[in-house]
Order: C-alpha cells, then structure tokens, then sequence
C-alpha cells in the first residue's frame, strides 16, 4: 500500500506524482495533558520516492553477470516526512488506519492510492 501524490519539496517546487509509503505508525501516551484533549496521539513517518520503481531499489549487473541490488533512494520531502495525529485507544494502529488519517491532511488531498 502506498499513495501517489504531488511531492511538494524545499523551495517551492513540486514533483509530480512521487510516491510515499507509510514506514511506521506508533501509539504514545502523554506524559502530561490538558483538559480536554486526548491522553494518547499516534505518530506517523513516510518515506517519499521518485515513483514505485524507485521505491523497489536500482540492480545492476557487472560483466561477470553477478547482479547487486542497491537500496532505494529516497527524496528529502520536509513537508511530508512525520505526523502526528491525536488518538483515542479504541481508534486502529494499523498501516492502513495511518493511510487513513494521512488522507484528512490538506497535503494530501490529491493523493490515491496505489
């Protein structure tokens, strides 16, 4: 599961139809809270590719035919790197659950799902 989306990057430019993958989604507890608001918030970090093809890493093969798989290269993407959204403890901490909530954020509103 991924989405794709226009990346906004430093300096104000675009990159159109980057892909991001969601690479970890945790629970926390407040140590202290106001009134009214939630004890506990979910923390969420993605990584941002060029494309899916990106995403998969670069092999290459060498003249003896032995193949090497290089790891993926990631775009630096400040805008759409960590979230954090407020949680309740009957509410999901799956994948999709952060997916879910990333889609409420204005950034990605255009994003789909791939």
């Amino acid at each position: 599961m991924a989405l794709q989306m226009n990346i906004p990057l430093q300096g104000g430019i675009e990159h159109a139809n980057g892909y991001v993958r969601v690479t970890d989604v945790r629970v926390c507890k407040k140590d202290t809270t106001e009134e009214g608001s939630s004890d506990w918030f979910m923390m969420v970090d993605v990584a941002v590719y060029k494309d899916a093809e990106a995403r998969e890493g670069l092999t290459t093969t060498n003249d003896e035919g032995v193949e090497t798989k290089h790891a993926p290269v990631r775009i630096s993407a400040p805008a759409v790197d960590k979230f954090k959204f407020d949680y309740a403890v009957d509410d999901g901490a799956s994948p999709a659950d952060a997916y879910a909530k990333l889609k409420t954020l204005d950034v990605f509103s255009s994003a789909t799902d791939v």
